[in-house]
């Protein structure tokens, strides 16, 4: 795992750690959380393209093509 990925990781686990009122003992559930939702980040496409519905065009009366 490259350096910056393993910062990014523990920055969010902190915040998530935080957030929960910094309960002892559970450090991993937050780390893996944290690379659950990082990784997830870099598999959703968000480009503009991406979030262009295809819908087929509406008819008068609400009937579709």
């Amino acid at each position: 795992m490259a350096h910056y990925e393993e910062d990014k990781i523990r920055d969010r686990a902190y915040q998530l750690w935080d957030l929960a009122g910094q309960p002892e003992g559970q450090e991993q559930d937050f780390w893996y959380q944290a690379e659950r939702e990082l990784a997830e980040e870099i598999e959703v496409d968000t480009s503009k393209e991406a979030s262009v519905l295809d819908l087929p065009p509406i008819i008068p009366g609400g009937m579709t093509k």
